[in-house]
């Protein structure tokens, strides 16, 4: 597993894990228009471990993050469904690195 610090300019804007089998998680931004740089920083980081697959759990709420998945060829696999009662957190700059956990 390897962690990075994501940073646009001079600003830390969020962070990103990426394991040596090519999962991405997790991957977390602190402002939403950062996401998207954020998962195409990751996916460039699991391309590169040699991994012969990437994968990420990838909220729904996250439009941007969904979009380029898609734009990269991603494709779901394994889908999920997280219900609550009550308000759970903002998905949108957020992927888990394993829901089991949450």
């Amino acid at each position: 597993m390897r962690g990075v610090g994501l940073w646009a300019g001079d600003d830390c804007v969020g962070y990103a894990y990426v394991s040596t089998g090519g999962h991405i998680g997790p991957l977390a931004v602190a402002k939403p228009d950062a996401v998207g740089a954020a998962f195409r920083t990751a996916l460039t980081l699991a391309a590169e471990s040699g991994s012969s697959e990437v994968s990420a759990f990838v909220p729904g709420t996250s439009e941007t993050t969904l979009r380029t998945a898609v734009e990269h060829g991603m494709h779901i696999t394994l889908p999920m469904l997280l219900m609550s009662t009550r308000d759970f957190g903002d998905w949108t700059g957020y992927l888990p690195r394993n829901p089991g956990f949450m």
